[in-house]
């Protein structure tokens, strides 16, 4: 299903955040926590551990396009700072990003009242949150989770590209209001390989919302990177994890304790993910990811 991209207008729904006190930006780099990892077998089984897709029938799910971030939430400093942030992560990922786009396809909201929240974008901006995704974050937020996330998506070529329509079905010339009509992708970049599909699966937009009570008082680099790895990846779940054996940003989250930046494994799960043919079925990241983290790539 294609989705129109976001736009920054979505800002109307931020103007209550909860949180106003942000970190003051530096000139340190990221610091990356320790590992444990040293066997490319516990790597690819970590990764498949997190992965909810499995396979070689499923493609990887991806941003194709450049990412436009929009954060609301925050004071304006702390915004700045945070989709900033995004774009540095993004932009080592290899994938091309900016904050200063007329229109956004990743959103970061920090919100008092998340559910609140999911219900006035329903009502006001449904191409946002689509029947098929809504689902999943109701669920969520009945289970008091204070994180949501979401990501649509679009069937692409087999490049990464936007597929080409055709304006009705070939011997058909009924009229709009009839099911044959509707326009049909056309996939003209050759076939897939023995491996590879011969599609790709894009994402056209995607969200997280924060409950403000969690941002209040967070670090801003955590939030980030949180932020980042969840938009970019959204293949990946995270673990049930304490602190003392947690390999991710991702967790355990918001609880203390957990990595407060994109860890070795993080770093090397989103390079692998954004340099795989944009076709690769979901098998191929476990082993991408750990050639990746080893320093093989």
């Amino acid at each position: 299903m294609r989705f129109r991209a976001v736009t920054t207008t979505i800002a109307w729904c931020l103007a209550c955040a909860a949180s106003q006190s942000v970190a003051q930006e530096t000139d340190e780099q990221i610091v990356v926590s320790g590992e444990a990892l040293e066997e490319p077998g516990a790597v690819r089984d970590l990764v498949q551990e997190m992965a909810a897709d499995h396979g070689p029938d499923v493609p990887l799910a991806r941003f194709f396009d450049r990412l436009c971030i929009s954060v609301s939430g925050l004071n304006q400093v702390g915004n700045d700072y945070l989709a900033n942030r995004i774009v540095e992560n993004s932009r080592a990922a290899g994938l091309e990003a900016s904050s200063e786009c007329r229109r956004a396809n990743a959103l970061v909201l920090i919100y008092g009242e998340p559910a609140a929240l999911v219900d006035r974008i329903v009502d006001e901006q449904p191409q946002l949150l689509p029947a098929q995704q809504l689902g999943p974050v109701r669920r969520a937020i009945e289970r008091g989770e204070q994180v949501l996330v979401w990501h649509n998506d679009e069937v692409r070529s087999r490049t990464g590209r936007r597929m080409a329509h055709t304006s009705q079905i070939v011997g058909h010339d009924g009229g709009s209001d009839e099911a044959l009509s509707t326009n049909t992708r056309i996939e003209n970049d050759n076939w897939p390989s023995r491996i590879d599909h011969g599609t790709a699966r894009g994402i056209v937009s995607a969200a997280i919302i924060f409950d403000g009570d969690i941002a209040a008082g967070m670090e801003i680099d955590r939030l980030a990177d949180y932020a980042t790895m969840r938009l970019l990846a959204p293949g990946l779940v995270p673990l049930e994890t304490d602190a003392s054996t947690s390999l991710s940003v991702t967790a355990p989250f918001p609880v203390e304790g957990g990595p407060s930046t994109l860890t070795k494994f993080d770093t090397a799960y989103l390079r692998a993910l954004y340099s795989l043919p944009a076709n690769s079925p979901a098998i191929r990241l476990p082993r991408a990811v750990a050639r990746a983290y080893l320093g093989e790539d």
